[in-house]
Order: C-alpha cells, then sequence, then structure tokens
C-alpha cells in the first residue's frame, strides 16, 4: 500500500470519527462509548481522548486539518 494510501485512509477515518462525535455530542453515554472504541485503534487514541474531554461539540472536520471530501455537501 502506498504511503498516500495510507493517509488518505487515515484522513478520510479522522473525519469519520469527528463527524461522528458532533452527531453523538447531545449523548454523552454513546459518545463516550463510541470513544472508547475509538481509543483501541491503532493512532486514534490521543483524538478519542482530546474529544472527550472537550466541553463544546467539535467543529467540522476540516477546522482539524482533515482534507477528506467524504461528508461534503
Amino acid at each position: 500500500m502506498a504511503a498516500d494510501e495510507i493517509v488518505g485512509e487515515s484522513e478520510h477515518l479522522k473525519s469519520l470519527i469527528i463527524s461522528t462525535a458532533q452527531e453523538l455530542w447531545e449523548d454523552k453515554d454513546a459518545l463516550r462509548k463510541f470513544l472508547g472504541v475509538v481509543r483501541r485503534s491503532e493512532g486514534f487514541a490521543k483524538l478519542a481522548d482530546t474529544l472527550e474531554q472537550s466541553d463544546v461539540r467539535p467543529a467540522k472536520p476540516s477546522f482539524f486539518g482533515v482534507r477528506s471530501t467524504e461528508f461534503e455537501s
């Protein structure tokens, strides 16, 4: 697998994680369970910790520098 593909997949997953956290934000129990699963994934534990410790709903993935276009409307 080429390095470009690995980075692309990572960006897509990061975008999906952030978008899902936005949708689950009001249901703290579901959000905590989702982030617990994310935390077990290699490379995304820090993102899950950051999202769980935040007091405000996450910004759109593009705010975090995610270049994925899969959630554009």
